[in-house]
């Protein structure tokens, strides 16, 4: 019998129309959690995928000797799979927990029978398979109007922790990306766009790189030309960034100025030098 071919994988763009939640689906996917065997561990992933900003390795790899109730924070061990060559660097960040996340965690330390912050019900590790299929469950539960999965709540996480880093600067979506072209690329500006530039102001311009590397720190994504996308991203969820933000019920407010403790182990970034070096020309 001729082995048929595997179905050709489906583009996003016919899957979806965008790769983010906006926040009322975030409370939709949560809410969600609600109905399902488990919702209080439930609850708390979908939580920790969007504060935290959480691949789904980091998730599924959490124990809990990396959560500190008392002090309210959270062991993590950031790109769990980046190697180079045959040794893995640990990036590790100590990030502080909103209220929320505390409430649900310590509920979920009444039910817990193992070593594994999300365990299954026989008491072994969740897999990212099965992550992937609670969270689009959830969705479908929340009636949204597209499959989604773990990375998308991720996604919208980074998207308003930017634009809480963003929002005191006052910068238009213009601005940003001619600061980014200005720093960040080699594109050659017009005598406009450098009036422009010159307009912005060196303060501003100097915090929307102080912006840029707090969110590198706290997500510790290597390439600047991946991160500008994520910083960028917080004009997709707020077109203006002109309305008070910081009032979200899942936003550590008064945690968000430092977005983690401080760096257990220090990895240096080679496209930080790098990047350095053109903000500098």
């Amino acid at each position: 019998m001729p082995r048929t071919l595997p179905p050709l994988k489906t583009v996003f763009q016919q899957r979806r129309e965008r790769e983010f939640l906006y926040l009322h689906e975030v409370d939709a996917v949560i809410a969600a959690m609600e109905k399902t065997r488990y919702p209080t561990r439930n609850k708390a992933i979908a939580l920790l995928l969007f504060c935290q900003c959480l691949q789904p390795s980091e998730l599924c790899w959490l124990r809990w000797s990396d959560l500190d109730l008392t002090r309210k924070t959270l062991y993590i061990i950031r790109n769990r799979e980046l190697k180079s060559g045959t040794r893995l660097h640990k990036q590790v960040n100590l990030q502080p927990l909103c209220a929320p996340e505390i409430e649900l965690l310590q509920h979920l330390a009444q039910e817990r029978r193992c070593d594994w912050l999300f365990a299954t019900e026989r008491r072994s590790r969740l897999n990212q398979r099965s992550l992937h299929y609670l969270i689009a469950q959830a969705g479908e539960s929340a009636n949204l109007p597209f499959p989604i999965h773990p990375y998308m709540l991720r996604r919208s996480g980074l998207y308003y922790r930017a634009a809480l880093l963003l929002q005191p600067l006052h910068l238009s979506l213009q601005q940003c990306c001619l600061l980014w072209n200005w720093h960040g690329t080699k594109v050659e500006f017009s005598r406009q766009q450098e009036r422009e530039m010159m307009a912005i102001g060196v303060a501003k311009s100097e915090a929307f790189l102080a912006a840029l590397k707090q969110l590198q720190s706290f997500t510790r994504i290597q390439s600047y030309d991946n991160l500008i996308d994520y910083l960028l991203g917080a004009f997709l969820l707020f077109p203006h960034l002109d309305s008070p933000i910081d009032d979200y019920w899942l936003a550590p407010v008064d945690r968000q100025p430092q977005l983690y403790r401080k760096d257990l182990v220090i990895t240096p970034a080679s496209s930080t030098s790098a990047f350095a070096s053109s903000a500098g020309g």
